[in-house]
């Protein structure tokens, strides 16, 4: 079912009774607390998500939609940083150095993959510290990257089918294109995971990694923010059934949400609900470049919910007035005044936040 969003309201909003509502996980408090103190427990609400572009009949790895998982491990003081390379053995890419990276397994979580492809060709074992970002392709191809740390083992030197060698490289080189690379497309991971190290040893960051949840379709939860010009205040577009902050804080999808199908790039989900939620649509609100929670499990094997639901932070520009909403009957502008429910949601000052690189 396609639905263009210069339509009417009422002609590409879908109706809930039409659509089922998403898995929330597991029941989370976050230690987060109320104005007067009183522990605020999330609870497993699962909204109707209330766009729709298209619709995933099922979604099952590597039948119609794949996922890459890879590792960027980086090492040495600021400025003397060096990171993990694999020499290739595929025989497209014979030679080539690239960061450890692997397709998903059907039953495997997407940690899972980071750790086997990891000790497959660099010969360590790892922990995993946290997600660095991701980057989809169309709508069907998606890669994680995630932030990961040695904690075992011996440097890769014999040959076998996962890769010929592993190797450290100064951060410098690889920048410098100083070797033969597969691509160098990993090149802004590296980036991050440095600016990651930098930033992790200033600031208390909270690890965010994959909710462990089945979901049968792809959708993307729109969290639309808006700072004012010193940081000192943030709204954010919530539906109408959230009144305030403590409401927002226990409701596991206060967002705006859309359902999308595979005929649908995710760019393009983005363009058209920015258009159908705001007024000014794109020209007072940045395309998201990063990401505050996702949802993922390519698990079991013959399960048809290997879909996935990402939630996008989308910044309003400071120097705009406030976006007018579309449909104020449904949607509506609150502020977040509790520093606790903004650290929650990733939107404290200088949080950190996964990437997100639409190709």
């Amino acid at each position: 079912l396609k639905m263009s969003l210069t339509e009417e309201d009422d002609d590409y909003i879908v109706d809930s009774r039409e659509m089922s509502p998403l898995p929330s996980g597991d029941d989370v408090s976050n230690g987060v607390q109320s104005a007067n103190g009183t522990p605020l427990k999330q609870r497993p609400d699962a909204r109707v998500p209330d766009m729709q572009l298209g619709r995933c009949r099922y979604v099952r790895l590597h039948d119609n939609v794949n996922y890459v998982a890879a590792a960027l491990i980086v090492r040495g003081n600021p400025g003397e940083e060096e990171v993990l390379l694999i020499q290739e053995a595929k025989k497209k890419s014979y030679g080539k150095w690239y960061m450890p990276a692997g397709r998903v397994e059907a039953g495997e979580t997407l940690d899972e993959t980071v750790h086997r492809e990891v000790l497959e060709e660099t010969g360590y074992t790892c922990e995993v510290v946290e997600l660095l970002g991701m980057q989809v392709q169309g709508s069907g191809w998606y890669r994680f990257a995630f932030v990961a740390n040695i904690t075992g083992g011996d440097l890769k030197t014999k040959p076998d089918e996962e890769s010929l060698c592993a190797q450290w490289f100064p951060v410098k080189d690889v920048k410098a294109k100083k070797m033969e690379m597969r691509s160098s497309d990993f090149i802004k991971l590296v980036d991050e995971a440095v600016s990651y190290r930098k930033n992790k040893a200033i600031v208390e960051i909270p690890p965010l990694m994959p909710v462990n949840v089945n979901i049968r379709g792809l959708f993307v939860e729109f969290m639309i923010f808006k700072n004012n010009l010193n940081d000192s205040r943030v709204e954010v577009l919530v539906h109408r059934s959230i009144p305030d902050e403590d409401a927002l804080a226990v409701h596991d999808q206060p967002f705006p949400t859309c359902e999308f199908g595979f005929e649908y790039f995710f760019a393009m989900v983005v363009a058209k609900c920015y258009k159908h939620l705001l007024e000014e649509g794109a020209n007072v609100v940045f395309s998201p470049s990063s990401i505050a929670r996702l949802k993922c499990l390519p698990a079991p094997m013959d399960s048809l919910e290997h879909g996935l639901a990402v939630r996008v932070a989308c910044e309003h520009k400071k120097s705009s007035s406030k976006g007018a909403v579309r449909s104020p009957s449904r949607y509506h502008w609150i502020p977040i005044e509790n520093p606790e429910i903004r650290q929650a949601l990733r939107l404290g000052k200088h949080q950190y936040r996964p990437s997100l690189h639409m190709l």
